[in-house]
């Protein structure tokens, strides 16, 4: 928290906390929450990849074991499905926007828009399908 009040104003700060973990002024200040949701069954998929991927975690014998694991919230960072259900309290708040993945992977420039007007961001068409050409998964993975 101290490192985030030196930052400069109109700053961007990425997060997995859920709601309760944040500092509790957040709501009454001017901040606005961006809260980007994934299906569950792809969030599952893709945790699953990266448990086995990460040293530091245990790893999964199974998908089986792993699921049972995720289901029951007995992975790293607790239970997804909870942490969605905090989430969703929020869902009408003024000042927090949830988008999902699949929305913005569905229509890139619809959902830009949709995040630029909630922000206040000015953006032309252009930039839009510019940012969408340099933020796609080709050439994401090109840049990697």
């Amino acid at each position: 928290l101290k490192r985030m009040k030196k930052l400069p104003s109109r700053r961007i700060i990425v997060t997995h906390l859920p709601p309760h973990l944040l500092p509790s002024s957040i709501l009454q200040s001017k901040a606005k929450i961006l809260v980007l949701v994934r299906n569950p069954k792809d969030t599952a998929v893709s945790y699953y990849h990266f448990y086995n991927n990460m040293p530091v975690l245990p790893s999964f014998a199974s998908w089986d074991e792993y699921f049972a694991a995720f289901m029951n919230g007995k992975v790293a960072w607790g239970s997804y499905i909870d942490h969605l259900v905090e989430w969703n309290k929020y869902i009408d708040h003024e000042k927090i926007m949830m988008i999902s993945y699949e929305e913005l992977k569905e229509d890139q420039v619809l959902g830009m828009k949709r995040i630029a007007a909630f922000f206040g961001f000015s953006l032309c068409e252009e930039d839009f399908h510019r940012i969408a050409e340099k933020t796609g998964f080709q050439a994401m993975k090109e840049k990697s």
